[in-house]
């Protein structure tokens, strides 16, 4: 028999027999700490006792805490005479009890095989960072869920990224409409992940992308173009109409007053003595109020003194500060100024980025984390080729480096089209990643199917790598996937012109560059390819046990997305037959998907920003009269 498993472990030794588990048996501990975890066991054996392990006595379910090789290690041995879990924590027990339930799940009823488990992470810190401001704000249930899931699969570091969407009873219109998430939500979330032995970091805007705030007049002085676009320097024209109180401005120093209201409502909701202020994509700093200030101390050094001070509220609440790089990778010089107690966030995502550069923190002493992507921000459905490139690729150059850890990243930008469901072949992949740097990639996709969806049908696994590779399209001078672009685009819109640019195309998950042209029989090829994508995922959904997490109807309303698109550009593009019976059956088509959409997001999310998408919609339908 054959096992998989994700993460994959360490070092897997098969050995000879088997156990076979009796009605009953006893699960001894070797302390009480370990209770919780001989509880998780105990669903395995379903009416075995619990008892204080001892040497006089031979439990078939023994777990103890002893010193491993490798920090956060465990050695799960199955021999014929039972199970024994060694662990050098509570936590590192509770992961070795997930291998040895996915152990289980693959084996007959009541026969485990002989095997010794040897393992630990490459990375202490294993992370997911989950965006819940851009649109969607998911339910209390479904957020449990999700920590619940990661769990099993050996994440221990979660981050919800907020701006707007935490209901502060201070500022009552922050948040307003967006259906934020309370206190009780964070506190209930808390709990929740301390019991599963991750830890539940906060996160809030605290300087760029602060728009969702910035925009309620009583904070328009606050914001660097005064709320109201109003600009000094010359430079900022390319964003007088873009931008509307995206920065805070470190000219007024009303600014630190003010988060300092919004830490004393959120940050002691969290037992992490951790905060990640984000302080990312500052794009107009130094272009309004601070312009002068900027110009007298250098952009840099204000945008370094604004984290010191905000470093310095952090302590005041017990929290340590966390802080996205890129900015300050504009200014090198500074890297070494930053305080020693702060963590770098190293972030970026494309295929082809340099992540041997993330050593320049290394070099200055600095604490800090390689923060890959799962790419489903701006997509239909994420890329997939992108997303296993960036992940590995951060995960092999953090673990060279001496990376604490890999947070990966899932973003909503534009609406937050792109469900959560779509995002678990990143997570676990990412899970395996910081857990395993060696594991084999090749294999993941048909794992992920056994493991995570509870199907190993070829098929499948092939169909998912297809639509990661369709879903990749990339043409410049359009931001990420193509298809998002197309499916809300308009019939006038130039990307159903003849588009014949440079972009990138994904074939069996390699990425290669190459001339694209954007035309009818573009979207009749990929009309062709979709359908036994579709066909594969449909079997797999209507499959008695398979999807146990009901993710793939999100999947197959994905594949449905990117199928209209196609047809609209088989339809709309040059060289396509635009004719009134198309175009009605295309409005037809994207009204059926638009009631699809809100049914899915409100079966698992508040109503939160919902409207930002179902007004793409509402524009897109109305341009195909």
């Amino acid at each position: 028999m054959d096992l998989d498993f994700i993460p994959q472990p360490q070092r897997v030794r098969r050995g000879k027999g088997v156990f076979v588990v009796g009605k009953r048996g006893a699960i001894g501990i070797s302390g009480h700490g370990l209770y919780p975890v001989a509880e998780r066991a105990r669903r395995l054996f379903r009416g075995f006792s619990m008892a204080a392990g001892t040497n006089a006595v031979v439990d078939s379910v023994a777990i103890r805490l002893r010193a491993q090789a490798k920090p956060g290690g465990y050695r799960l041995t199955i021999g014929p005479k039972g199970v024994a879990l060694e662990a050098d924590s509570v936590a590192s027990a509770f992961h070795g009890v997930g291998t040895l339930e996915q152990v289980v799940r693959q084996s007959k009823p009541g026969v485990l095989p002989a095997l010794t488990i040897d393992d630990w992470p490459d990375f202490a810190d294993r992370g997911v960072y989950y965006d819940v401001c851009r649109g969607r704000v998911p339910k209390r249930e479904r957020l449990l869920e999700q920590a619940d899931l990661l769990s099993r699969f050996k994440i221990n570091h979660l981050q919800l990224y907020i701006e707007h969407t935490f209901r502060f009873r201070g500022h009552p219109d922050i948040g307003r409409g967006a259906s934020p998430l309370t206190a009780e939500d964070i506190l209930e979330l808390d709990r929740f992940c301390a019991d599963r032995h991750i830890e539940l970091v906060p996160s809030l805007a605290t300087f760029g992308h602060m728009a969702t705030v910035l925009k309620h007049k009583q904070y328009h002085h606050l914001a660097e173009d005064w709320g109201v676009g109003k600009y000094v320097s010359p430079e900022a024209e390319r964003l007088r109409h873009k931008l509307r109180g995206w920065t805070l401005s470190p000219a007024n120093s009303g600014i630190y007053d003010f988060l300092d209201s919004l830490f004393a409502e959120f940050l002691p909701l969290f037992r992490s003595d951790r905060f990640n202020v984000c302080c990312d994509e500052t794009w107009d700093l130094g272009m309004g109020q601070s312009y002068s200030l900027c110009r007298r101390r250098g952009k840099g050094r204000v945008y370094l003194d604004h984290i010191v001070k905000i470093n310095e509220l952090c302590r005041q609440y017990g929290k340590r500060l966390m802080f996205w790089g890129d900015i300050i990778r504009h200014y090198p010089e500074l890297i070494r100024h930053i305080p020693k107690d702060v963590t770098v966030l190293d972030w970026a995502y494309t295929y082809d980025h340099d992540f041997d550069s993330i050593r320049d923190f290394r070099k200055a002493g600095l604490r800090f984390m390689a923060c890959p992507s799962v790419s489903g921000y701006s997509s239909l459905f994420p890329r997939l080729p992108e997303a296993a490139a960036n992940i590995h690729g951060f995960a092999e150059a953090g673990k060279r480096h001496g990376a604490s850890g890999l947070l990966n990243t899932d973003w909503g930008d534009g609406g937050h089209y792109n469900f959560m469901e779509y995002s678990w072949h990143g997570y676990l992949f990412g899970a395996e990643q910081s857990w395993n740097t060696r594991a084999d990639r090749k294999t993941f996709t048909s794992r992920f199917c056994k493991l995570f969806l509870n199907d190993d049908s070829p098929a499948l696994a092939r169909a998912i790598d297809e639509l990661g590779d369709i879903a990749y399209l990339q043409v410049k001078p359009f931001y990420q996937s193509i298809w998002q672009h197309i499916f809300f685009a308009r019939p006038q819109d130039p990307i159903l012109a003849d588009v014949n640019n440079p972009g990138h195309v994904s074939r069996r998950g390699r990425i290669r560059a190459c001339k694209v042209r954007l035309d009818a029989r573009c979207g009749r090829e990929a009309l062709e390819r979709l359908q036994p994508v579709r066909r594969a995922i449909a079997d797999s959904a209507a499959r008695r046990g398979a999807d146990p997490h009901e993710v793939l109807p999100y999947w197959l309303f994905a594949v449905d997305m990117l199928t209209h698109a196609a047809r609209k550009l088989a339809v709309l593009g040059a060289g396509g037959r635009d004719t009134p019976a198309k175009r009605r059956a295309l409005k037809k088509e994207m009204t059926s998907l638009m009631t699809r959409f809100q049914k899915l997001w409100l079966q698992r999310n508040r109503p939160s920003e919902i409207g930002i998408t179902l007004r793409r919609y509402q524009a897109a339908i109305q341009s195909l009269r």
